[in-house]
């Protein structure tokens, strides 16, 4: 069977693209004419290249950035509208930015001849979308396959934005912490540490620990800094010259609580990305690969790559994730409902919804806890300073009085 694109007008008289496949051009024009097309243009397309595992990891454009351009090629392709001209006048309104710079290149090479699929991939949008296209170029369904991939991804964009959120205050009261060391020990105390001395008084053992604590950090500063210095180019040399992803992430995904948030975040986004993929028509392999990429785990595209690897050397899908360690059992119990292929991206969007509620769960939790928890102790490390810094005043007051 060879493939063949056409473009054609509909029953309303709006424009239609895609791709069909048939033994020559009469069965393309007899099989389009059944459905109620009226032909413009068809026109023979070279075989399908492999799947190219190469591409996995090579994006360079964010999450965002590609929900960004999909949507405009989707809504370009709904529309009925040449896609060079409606993504030239899209990058016109947009600001500077990777968005604009990718749209202006993409339309260039398609005014060059390339086709969307080859412009995305070499583009760098990530290895799931030119997937996507292809999918929906051959079924004819691109907009609505990609309007289901937007819809996922923009859940775990969400879930993002309520991350940020849940650590804003947290990370703010951490942030003056710094500054307000910075003025206690080199600037409030030294002062108190004179004014004990002028009057010859004896402090009780704590305030005297406070204030050779203070004197030692700021004699001691300097080695301190380089100490400190050389610790954090230590673990950032472990982590990103001697670790590899695999080993970070799952170095990551181990710390209490924060571990578990990242875990399932991972999922969140794994999820919908392989239903859009599955809902397109993409062998599962293939799926699990592209969907394993563009989740963002290290461990998760590893277990995918382990999984589409014995499913491609004929073991069964019920073997293949048997060997599957790190997997939840709910996702593994729905890969094995594949051959119901018609329910399995519904069950999979199902789940993403589930694990985007464990992390919205996690991230409420962690807001509700963590403020209160910092501020405690943040007021609690201010008061000791000042009642062990005024408590010999106030005795010495006492003392005159």
């Amino acid at each position: 069977m060879r493939t063949y694109s056409y473009q054609a007008l509909d029953a309303q008289g709006r424009r239609v693209s895609g791709e069909i496949e048939a033994t020559d051009p009469d069965a393309v024009v007899a099989q389009l004419t059944a459905r109620g097309l009226r032909i413009e243009a068809v026109r023979e397309l070279p075989a399908i290249r492999a799947f190219d595992e190469g591409a996995l990891g090579r994006h360079s454009l964010s999450a965002a950035d590609t929900r960004e351009i999909s949507g405009h090629i989707s809504e370009i392709i709904s529309a009925g509208a040449p896609l060079e001209t409606g993504l030239a006048a899209i990058a016109e309104e947009f600001p500077a930015s990777n968005v604009s710079d990718a749209l202006r290149d993409i339309v260039a090479r398609l005014e060059s001849g390339q086709d969307l699929e080859t412009v995305l991939r070499d583009c760098r949008t990530g290895a799931y979308l030119p997937a996507l296209i292809r999918a929906g170029q051959r079924s004819g369904r691109t907009p609505e396959i990609l309007d289901n991939f937007i819809a996922g991804s923009q859940a775990t964009a969400e879930l993002r934005q309520t991350w940020w959120m849940a650590m804003a205050y947290p990370l703010l009261l951490l942030a003056a912490l710094g500054p307000l060391f910075f003025v206690l020990v080199f600037r409030v105390m030294p002062q108190f540490e004179e004014l004990f001395a002028g009057f010859g008084m004896q402090l009780n053992l704590f305030t005297s620990a406070l204030l050779k604590f203070g004197a030692f950090l700021r004699l001691q500063s300097l080695w301190i800094g380089i100490a400190v210095t050389l610790f954090s180019a230590t673990t950032a040399f472990v982590l990103f010259a001697v670790l590899d992803r695999i080993m970070r992430r799952r170095l990551v995904c181990n710390l209490p609580f924060l571990g578990r948030v990242f875990r399932w975040s991972a999922f969140a986004r794994f999820s919908p990305l392989l239903s859009a993929l599955i809902e397109a028509r993409i062998p599962l392999p293939e799926a699990l690969l592209l969907a394993g990429d563009g989740s963002g785990d290290a461990e998760l595209a590893e277990e995918c790559r382990e999984l589409a690897a014995e499913l491609n050397a004929g073991r069964s899908l019920q073997e293949s994730i048997g060997l599957c360690r790190r997997l939840p059992k709910s996702f593994c119990q729905a890969l094995t409902w594949q051959e119901q292929r018609e329910n399995l991206p519904d069950l999979l969007r199902s789940m993403a919804d589930l694990y985007a509620g464990r992390v919205r769960a996690l991230l409420m939790l962690l807001a509700a806890i963590l403020p209160p928890v910092l501020l405690v102790f943040v007021a609690a490390t201010i008061g000791i300073v000042v009642v062990l810094l005024f408590f010999p005043l106030l005795e010495l007051m006492q003392k005159l009085s």
